[in-house]
């Protein structure tokens, strides 16, 4: 099994365990050039693992640090692929958190019900 594998199974699994968790209900929209959309919760997106990793970019960090201007940072995005209920085109989008944060997330505790309640 590789690399690429692993995490998929390995996000796969942590759905399973934030199945209550309430960011996962966002939505993403799928848009078809002939004008179908669709939304699918991340929930959806991610557990289905429908979804592909894909090739890690190198890009520039939107966080600004004290002393550094430009960051650069790897990227590596996930990606669905669905065929159009209307036309039969493939649709294909980009999920909005890469795989360097989606995995941090998931595996972090919900927050803390005093403080946050």
């Amino acid at each position: 099994m590789n690399l690429k594998e692993q995490m998929k199974d390995a996000i796969i699994s942590l759905m399973d365990q934030n199945k209550k968790n309430k960011f996962l209900k966002n939505t993403v929209e799928l848009r078809c050039k002939c004008g179908f959309s669709e939304k699918i919760t991340y929930f959806d997106f991610l557990s289905g693992g429908e979804f592909e990793i894909g090739k890690p970019t190198r890009t520039v960090s939107p966080f600004i640090s004290e002393s550094i201007y430009e960051e650069t940072i790897s990227v590596t995005p996930l990606m669905l692929s669905r065929k159009c209920s209307s036309c039969g085109e493939i649709i294909v989008t980009v999920f909005p958190i890469s795989l360097e944060n989606i995995i941090p997330m998931l595996r972090s505790g919900p927050p803390d019900l005093l403080m946050y309640g």
